[in-house]
């Protein structure tokens, strides 16, 4: 079974049609099973929001990308943020300093990890790269 983490910046790739896009959506693709944190909900709207008051969208894109997403996300398991999550946040992760919304993303993994001993995480942000490949993810 292919089991995959979705973190928020392989998200936004695949919405903003940047141009790792076409990999992201692939790999989303051929999983079984989508997972991610709720803080993916927070970070991806935030970041909806954003590219608009930085004039990088218009507001019929505002939009089409919010709707997009919250079709998309209705078909990912979510895990909240609870006493595991946040206490696994707080261990030191291989590489350091990992930052605050990195560690959520990590511990929340890893969590999930237990459950699905085949699971990836998929991003594209290079510091989270770089513990993911130590952390077995």
């Amino acid at each position: 079974m292919i089991v995959i983490y979705l973190e928020t910046s392989a998200l936004l790739t695949w919405l903003f049609d940047e141009p790792d896009a076409p990999q992201i959506i692939d790999t989303i693709n051929g999983a079984d099973l989508i997972v991610t944190s709720d803080l993916l909900r927070i970070e991806t709207m935030r970041a909806i929001k954003r590219a608009l008051h930085e004039k990088l969208i218009t507001s019929e894109q505002l939009e089409t990308l919010i709707q997009t997403f919250r079709d998309y996300i209705k078909s990912c398991f979510r895990m909240s943020m609870d006493e595991a999550v946040v206490g696994g946040a707080t261990v030191d992760f291989p590489v350091e300093p990992a930052r605050s919304l990195d560690a959520i993303h990590l511990s929340t993994a890893l969590e999930y990890k237990k459950l699905y001993p085949e699971l990836k995480l998929l991003t594209t942000d290079v510091r989270l790269k770089q513990n993911t490949a130590l952390l077995d993810l």
